[in-house]
């Protein structure tokens, strides 16, 4: 699915029915195996982590992606490099606690695919 024919959710994530109180999201590097067999790329740096965790990014997750959600659900996505400069992600559902929706209260947890590959996501499982 590509950017342009993506349809726009015009979900509020605050009136989601059974909104899960916390959601670990994955992220990987469009180029790489999601189970890490191709090796892993700068996604893992501390930096886009960092990025990825920002209150403001976990609240467009929220928005973009309210409504019920699945384990192994992927996401094409972006996160801001700075200086205008993208770097595009995939972003996988790994853990769905307390519900089965994106709420405007869940909790979003974002973590790199390689270390719940690596088993080192409490709760989350490759």
């Amino acid at each position: 699915m590509t950017g342009t024919d993506r349809a726009v959710n015009t979900t509020d994530p605050s009136t989601v029915d059974d909104a899960a109180d916390r959601i670990v999201v994955s992220f990987r590097s469009p180029e790489v195996d999601a189970d890490g067999a191709d090796g892993w790329w700068v996604a893992d740096s501390a930096w886009i982590v960092e990025k990825m965790a920002e209150p403001s990014y976990r609240r467009y997750l929220r928005w973009a992606h309210a409504g019920p959600v699945a384990v192994g659900e992927e996401w094409e996505e972006f996160v801001n490099c700075g200086c205008a400069n993208p770097e595009d992600v995939i972003l996988r559902v790994e853990t769905v606690e307390g519900g089965s929706a994106m709420g405007g209260d869940t909790d979003v947890e974002v973590v790199p695919r390689k270390a719940v590959v690596d088993d080192e996501v409490a709760g989350a499982s490759a």
